[in-house]
């Protein structure tokens, strides 16, 4: 594990979000990506001023440091800031063209949620973004596999696209349930790594005084 080096991979799969706070289902999906597509790292990416994103409950510097403390014993994930380091609104589209300035022959799959496929229409530059790289549509919980599988399809067909679904263990956490039960006072112990439970204690985090 270390700070994403895009000049040194071959094959990549990204995978963004606000990770406010990060648990384990972000990183079980992460990991199943791994095993399941041939790629050198899983590159975690808090997201910046994502515009279909309400503004995170937390500091970019705390979600990166809490995915960090997260994934410090996994070789398999590399993070990056490259996001949460833009200023203003930051597209998925400008960040793959911003890799692919660094590493161009660099093959590049991009993780979503399967339900999210059916949104790729409102995505900005969605023609431009889906020639860039490849998508990983991952299975949710709550909502019907076969109802997935159909969404990728469609998106596929449409666009001629490089899309792939895989079905992910279902683990059912959500960030705000986890910032609910922080800021109440109960345990989230078995919901996120001990280290990233230790970093939102010692900088206390989601608490109501905040």
């Amino acid at each position: 594990m270390g700070k994403a080096d895009f000049k040194k991979y071959k094959s990549i799969a990204i995978m963004g979000g606000a990770f406010d706070p990060p648990h384990f289902g972000h990183f079980v999906t992460a990991q199943t990506v791994y095993d399941s597509f041939d790629v050198d790292k899983v590159i975690i990416m808090p997201l910046g001023d994502a515009p279909h994103k309400a503004n995170s409950r937390t500091k970019a510097e705390d979600r990166y440091n809490m995915v960090l403390a997260g994934i410090d014993d996994n070789a398999a994930f590399d993070i990056s800031d490259m996001e949460i380091n833009r200023k203003g609104k930051t597209y998925t589209v400008d960040t793959i063209a911003e890799i692919k300035k660094i590493n161009p022959e660099l093959k590049i799959y991009f993780v979503i949620g399967a339900d999210e496929a059916k949104m790729l229409d409102t995505w900005h530059e969605p023609e431009r973004l889906l020639k860039m790289c490849s998508f990983i549509a991952v299975s949710r919980p709550g909502f019907d596999r076969n109802e997935l599988i159909k969404i990728v399809d469609e998106v596929r067909k449409k666009y001629c696209c490089d899309i792939h679904y895989i079905d992910v263990p279902a683990l059912d956490i959500s960030s705000s349930d986890l910032r609910e039960k922080i800021s109440e006072g109960k345990s989230i112990k078995y919901l996120v790594p001990d280290k990233t439970e230790k970093y939102i204690n010692e900088h206390n985090l989601y608490r109501r005084c905040n």
